[in-house]
């Protein structure tokens, strides 16, 4: 595939949904283009702003903590397995009010206290935050 055509599918699939370098660098590798090609196509749409990973990186952040239903190790992990680095300026989810929040709206009195652990810990709160949020209901 020669730089035009992978511009062209750079920015088809840039305009279904915003990517990673190391996304949308996958995805043409995956359609057979070459890597100097796939360099000066990241290069251009670097220089067009099309490709932000930092900005994106702030924009997902923001996404899952707005949702108020994950931890900061969740949200990390998502950022990772889409190929973004860990924005060094936003600011971190407060853990311990959004993990109270769900506590007191997804369980009733005496549920056992490990199935609530295992909930947090899916969701990516830290084992300090599971530990006082276990303590602060009486467990």
């Amino acid at each position: 595939m020669d730089y035009n055509e992978a511009y062209a599918r750079a920015l088809r699939l840039l305009n279904i949904r915003f990517l990673s370098e190391g996304e949308l660098r996958r995805k043409l590798q995956v359609r057979g283009t070459g890597n100097e090609v796939i360099d000066d196509v990241l290069e251009t749409l670097r220089q067009e702003h099309f490709v932000d990973d930092q900005r994106l990186a702030e924009a997902v952040y923001a996404y899952y903590a707005r949702k108020g239903q994950y931890g900061h190790r969740y949200i990390v992990s998502r950022l990772q397995k889409r190929q973004l680095p860990v924005p060094e300026n936003t600011p971190r989810v407060d853990e311990m009010t959004v993990a109270e929040q769900l506590v007191s709206r997804r369980f009733k009195e005496g549920t056992e206290p490990r199935k609530i652990a295992r909930f947090l810990q899916y969701r990516g709160f830290s084992p300090s935050v599971i530990r006082e949020i276990l303590s602060g209901f009486g467990w």
